[in-house]
């Protein structure tokens, strides 16, 4: 998987000059149907996570194929969005912020919120520098294609999702946050290209 790969060669340079960290790369489990991860096993109704434990990103084969049913085009960049968000929740286990999470704590401005929203500007960061260098994996980004990317944010908002279902938009309840606020958080990451941007928790440790 070359989005991969392009997310590394962005973060083995980014993280130690921006968080003073060293970078290492997570697992990476393609699946179909079902596997068994260090958090349990995962399904295809999981959809794409990341597990602190084993420090590996997982992603179902059909995930992809359905981004279209929330309404994002199922185009490469979003497909690699996802990829890169997967990602950003290892730069935070690398950080040791990810355990700050708790998804049984939802809420608009939960940490859970913060954490996902930090993931979506950390895709962006990554889309930014995507081209960097001679030995870039990705040729430069078109408008177009970043539109993709920023619609398949939109369209796993909170509040979509709970549309979709037929349900109603309870703020109450949101643990990636909303449409607006997660297409928002790539844009910033896209735009600036540094990791103070994507400061959700106001930690104040990043060298832009």
């Amino acid at each position: 998987m070359y989005a991969a790969q392009s997310v590394d060669q962005v973060w083995e340079t980014l993280l130690p000059r921006e968080a003073s960290l060293q970078y290492t790369k997570p697992g990476l489990v393609i699946f179909h149907d079902s596997t068994q991860s260090g958090c349990g096993i995962a399904s295809g109704a999981t959809g794409p996570f990341y597990c602190p434990t084993d420090q590996t990103a997982y992603f179902d084969t059909a995930f992809f194929s359905q981004l279209h049913q929330f309404g994002a085009e199922d185009a490469p960049l979003a497909q690699m969005y996802i990829v890169a968000h997967e990602f950003g929740h290892h730069i935070q286990q690398l950080e040791g912020t990810l355990g700050l999470s708790n998804y049984n704590e939802p809420g608009e401005d939960s940490n859970a919120v913060k954490i996902e929203l930090q993931a979506d500007c950390y895709a962006g960061i990554w889309a930014h520098h995507a081209d960097d260098g001679a030995d870039a994996l990705l040729d430069p980004i078109t408008d177009q294609q970043a539109r993709s990317a920023i619609d398949a944010a939109r369209a796993v908002g909170d509040d979509n999702i709970q549309e979709r279902s037929g349900g109603q938009v309870r703020p109450d309840q949101w643990t990636h946050g909303s449409s607006e606020q997660r297409a928002q958080a790539f844009l910033s990451g896209y735009q600036s290209g540094n990791m103070a941007s994507c400061d959700f928790l106001g930690r104040g440790v990043y060298s832009s």
